[in-house]
């Protein structure tokens, strides 16, 4: 006999635990330490991967001229983007949210153009037109 069964509760309960793990300060489950500006951030790969067509990229081949990478300590090194900036990004990549600012805008357009995260990079554009007035124009 044959029986399918489907739990009401496996998707949620799957979300709210992969939080819980993700959101985990002792970094146990963190499987890829990114150094940008001097700053580590550890990370998980299948996030990255997912959510950024870069870090895909990266992880599948060699590392790009754009970061290096040391399989030793699992480590890539980004210097085209700022810590700063970067930390935003990752805020972005784990929750769907961060929050911009006249500030910060710019540097996080750039930096999501680079990691290839185009929703970002759609979200920091729609600021940007948002921003525009006649006081801001260049040669209005």
């Amino acid at each position: 006999m044959f029986r399918k069964i489907k739990s009401d509760t496996h998707s949620e309960q799957l979300l709210t635990g992969v939080a819980r793990l993700l959101s985990d300060t002792t970094h146990k489950h963190s499987d890829v330490q990114l150094k940008v500006g001097g700053k580590i951030f550890h990370c998980h790969k299948l996030i990255l991967a997912l959510k950024s067509p870069y870090f895909d990229k990266l992880f599948q081949s060699s590392p790009s001229s754009s970061a290096s990478a040391t399989t030793a300590d699992q480590e890539i090194v980004l210097n085209d983007v700022g810590a700063d900036d970067f930390d935003k990004l990752i805020q972005f990549l784990y929750t769907g949210e961060v929050e911009l600012t006249e500030k910060n805008v710019k540097n996080i357009l750039q930096a999501a153009d680079v990691l290839k995260l185009e929703e970002l990079s759609k979200f920091c554009g729609a600021y940007l037109l948002d921003s525009i007035s006649s006081s801001n124009c260049i040669g209005c």
